[in-house]
């Protein structure tokens, strides 16, 4: 029996974030797969509330300071060391390029390292020159001594393929994905609460950062003038912020005139918001591939997403992109019928099955526990440049 500690998230399920959506959708599909497989999340403890979250997968929740520059470092480098020390781990399973710091201890202690790469953080507007230079070596410690690195973006794999040429048989893209929910959730409960007509609301999900472009949003949307239209049209932004900041207390300020605050909610709820919203929007400065994009596309919602690569490469006409800093752009999107920015082609769900992106994982965690590298030669994913 293999034992797999998965590293780098805060815990499942229904926590917030790109990694922790990833890895509840992910994980049990690979414990389903991999009879021989023991898969343990060590979350970190004030977010992580479950010990079984998901089918087939263990909860551990460790230590991590509430710092917003320490938390994950402090926390990955313990994770490491639980990993070898308590659980005698085989192998473990890293995300995201802050926590790829501890690529190398693991390493050093003996076990195999599969990381994957969601994202490039030091691009996020709320991290100072310090921190971003620590996440580009994480980055860079990931990317030098993980035996196989998978990148969400595909964009991603070919910067980093670019830069690190030698190491290229070693990186490979496997997209994150989509799937329909298990249940309706608490969607009726929602409406009333913010008093949302079904058709007559344009959603946002995302946490309250800087690089998720909210204020702009907000902006955009009163220029509009949709909440003084004849017939009223709301903005409900959906999510919090992990730490309190300037920002957080800034979007906050904003809210009322038709804007309304929803916080964290679980996915099911989500979707089916998606699924009954006049309109999605994502005016991001920074994503890795959006699971809360694809999950709206998934629920046929309308769409407009920031022009960035990583947008682009969920491959939608150009018509549902826009400058990710225009208020004036933005605005304009908003104006009029929004029925007008349905997806008509450029997406496919089936490019994005969990159980495909499961397979592929459990493919390049086979050859981390052989200790034979990657799987560059394997057929591409789907979705690959």
């Amino acid at each position: 029996m293999r034992h797999v500690a998965i590293i780098g998230l805060r815990g499942i399920p229904d926590v917030m974030g790109g990694i922790e959506t990833h890895c509840a959708e992910l994980l049990p599909r690979m414990a389903k797969k991999s009879e021989d497989l023991k898969l343990t999340v060590l979350a970190r403890r004030r977010y992580a509330t479950v010990a079984d979250p998901v089918p087939g997968v263990k909860q551990i929740a460790l230590y991590a300071p509430s710092g917003r520059g320490t938390e994950a470092l402090v926390h990955s480098h313990w994770s490491v060391l639980y990993a070898r020390l308590f659980l005698k781990a085989d192998a473990v399973h890293i995300h995201g390029i802050g926590p790829g710091l501890s690529v190398p201890l693991a390493r050093l202690l003996g076990m195999g390292v599969l990381f994957t790469h969601h994202g490039e953080d030091f691009a996020r507007a709320k991290w100072n020159w310090l921190a971003r230079f620590v996440l580009r070596v994480g980055e860079f410690l990931a990317l030098r001594f993980a035996q196989c690195i998978i990148t969400v973006s595909a964009g991603t794999a070919t910067r980093l393929k670019k830069r690190a040429p030698a190491r290229a048989n070693r990186i490979i893209h496997v997209p994150n994905g989509v799937s329909a929910p298990a249940t309706g959730g608490a969607a009726e409960v929602v409406m009333e609460r913010h008093h949302l007509e079904p058709g007559r609301f344009v959603i946002h999900v995302g946490r309250i950062e800087p690089e998720k472009g909210q204020d702009m949003l907000i902006e955009a949307y009163r220029a509009a003038g949709l909440a003084l239209a004849k017939s009223p049209v709301k903005l409900l932004l959906v999510g919090a912020a992990d730490h309190e900041s300037a920002y957080s207390r800034k979007i906050a300020t904003m809210k009322g005139d038709g804007v309304e605050l929803a916080g964290r909610l679980d996915r099911d709820t989500v979707f089916a918001l998606n699924a009954q919203a006049a309109l999605f929007v994502l005016p991001s400065l920074h994503e890795g591939l959006s699971i809360a994009a694809l999950e709206a596309l998934k629920a046929d919602a309308p769409v407009l997403l920031s022009d960035i690569e990583p947008n682009r490469n969920i491959g939608l006409e150009d018509r549902h992109y826009l400058a990710p800093d225009s208020v004036e752009a933005w605005a304009e999107g908003l104006r009029g019928d929004l029925s007008r920015h349905a997806v008509r082609e450029g997406f496919d769900a089936s490019a994005y099955d969990w159980d495909v992106i499961a397979d592929r994982t459990l493919e390049a965690l086979d050859e981390v526990t052989q200790n034979s590298g990657c799987i560059s030669k394997n057929p591409r994913a789907a979705g690959d440049a």
